[in-house]
């Protein structure tokens, strides 16, 4: 008679691969699912989780953090790793960190979630300064496989490069089947929509990318917020088959404050943000913005880090020298809500997945914004899951993970549905999260067979991902099967 390591009882099991969505039971052993049936005997299981009332789901799987910045955002390692488990995510993906960091802060702070990264390509730091040749290229990329990442990001909202250059990151990306993740913008466009107007010809006919917060260009900086959603959706059609992409739902922004000798912003997603508000894009400027409550920057408290503003965000911005995280609270909650809920006429999502581009910012509100547009009638919960895990995953190649069937690894994200956020997780089958507080520690690294060596030399254990199959390079296959759809309308 089978034994299982743990029992999940009486939880509303939801699948979306499957379209299963029933209350029954889940047994577990040796790190997958062993056995999903009702009335399971809890004398069979070493431990049980009753989950009665409560959502089961598989792991939730956020493709867009931030949790080993290059900037190292706080001086505590770890935190974000704390802060993304808490808020019951399982697998993560940084868009731009450091191997280094990533590494210091399982050790120190581990929260025993899955996390891959991509190398961070800033010039003067992990790039030269100055043009850049195709062979610059093509080590610069191969260099941050062979550190351990799963590839690269480009941050055009910070640090553009020439559309060729761009162009070449990518192509050469494409060509070592490395993932590549674009926050859009070159010397020639900006972080809004006509840097997603650019991405087209970026790509030509062959390119494949991931394109990151769509939301994030569809703020009004050039059209009507409805206007910019239209075409954002638009163009993400025209090249489907190339790109895939996730949005945030978090209404607070986080951007880099730094600003030159002359006290004018250095980044383009800070200008845009001051301009919204008529504001000068200037040292200024944004000491005006924090006096009047439209800009934050962040504080470290023991546990994580805290959104201030005021007096005491000044004098923040100024110790630190402008160099410092800003959030401006310009998200748009329609272009969020129709971004994420928009379908094509093969009832298929245009934005893939829903992703905090949080992590080490204290905006981990993936689950708990996904289930009030639950409640509200946007998504059906076999789509929400959709969002949150099988199609995330399938973005990455996560072949065992993103589902909750026999078989499949034991990565399980339980929700409480009146409370509306993560109440247990588990990687592997261990409980890595009980109500919020974080009781896992460590971590595997998501890497390539080129990064093996450099990640077994950490000791961290590690796991290898074929990107091949990651849904960019291999397709989108079958996706939802769930029965019923709700289209979002913009009128």
């Amino acid at each position: 008679m089978a034994h299982y390591d743990l029992l999940i009882r009486n939880g509303r099991v939801i699948d979306a691969e499957s379209g299963f969505d029933e209350v029954t039971d889940v047994g577990i052993s040796n790190g997958k699912i062993e056995r999903i049936d009702q009335d399971i005997d809890p004398a069979l299981a070493s431990d049980t989780v009753d989950a009665t009332n409560q959502w089961v789901m598989p792991g939730m799987i956020d493709t867009h953090v931030h949790v080993a910045n290059a900037a190292d955002l706080g001086r505590i390692r770890g935190l974000g790793l704390q802060m993304v488990a808490a808020a019951g995510a399982t697998t993560i993906i940084d868009l731009g960190g450091s191997m280094d960091a990533l590494t210091a802060g399982i050790v120190a702070r581990g929260s025993g979630v899955n996390v891959g990264s991509l190398g961070y390509l800033k010039p003067g730091e992990t790039v030269p300064e100055g043009r850049l040749s195709s062979d610059a290229i093509l080590e610069i990329v191969g260099t941050a496989l062979e550190a351990g990442s799963l590839g690269i990001k480009l941050w055009g909202g910070y640090y553009p490069f020439t559309p060729e250059e761009t162009a070449s990151f990518i192509s050469t990306a494409n060509h070592l089947n490395a993932y590549v993740a674009y926050h859009v913008g070159t010397t020639k466009s900006g972080s809004r929509l006509d840097g997603l107007r650019e991405v087209p010809s970026l790509l030509g006919s062959t390119g494949r990318v991931h394109i990151a917060h769509i939301n994030a260009y569809c703020r009004g900086s050039i059209l009507r917020v409805e206007d910019e959603i239209h075409e954002a959706l638009d163009i993400l059609q025209s090249i489907r088959d190339q790109v895939v992409s996730e949005v945030h739902l978090a209404r607070p922004n986080f951007t880099l404050g730094k600003c030159d000798d002359d006290g004018n912003v250095l980044a383009d997603v800070v200008g845009n943000c001051l301009r919204l508000r008529d504001y000068d894009p200037t040292a200024d400027g944004i000491r005006a913005a924090l006096r009047d409550g439209y800009a934050s920057t962040i504080e470290e408290t023991r546990t994580r880090l805290v959104l201030v503003t005021g007096e005491r965000g000044v004098e923040l911005f100024d110790e630190g020298d402008t160099d410092v995280p800003m959030s401006f609270p310009v998200n748009n909650a329609e272009s969020a809500f129709h971004l994420t809920a928009a379908k094509n006429s093969d009832d298929e999502f245009i934005v893939d997945a829903i992703g905090s581009d949080a992590g080490t910012y204290p905006r981990n509100v993936n689950i708990e914004q996904a289930m009030r547009m639950v409640k509200f009638g946007a998504l059906e919960p076999l789509e929400m899951v959709t969002k949150l895990s099988l199609n995330p995953a399938k973005m990455i190649g996560l072949g065992s993970k993103g589902r909750l069937s026999e078989g499949f690894d034991a990565d399980v994200t339980i929700i409480d549905p009146v409370l509306g956020r993560a109440s247990y997780s588990l990687v592997a089958g261990k409980m890595i999260m009980l109500t919020g507080r974080v009781v896992g520690s460590g971590g595997t690294i998501l890497t390539t067979e080129r990064g093996v060596e450099a990640v077994e030399s950490t000791g961290i254990p590690h796991k290898v991902v074929d990107l091949t199959k990651a849904m960019m390079y291999a397709g989108r296959g079958q996706g939802n099967r769930s029965q019923d759809h709700h289209h979002a309308i913009l009128n």
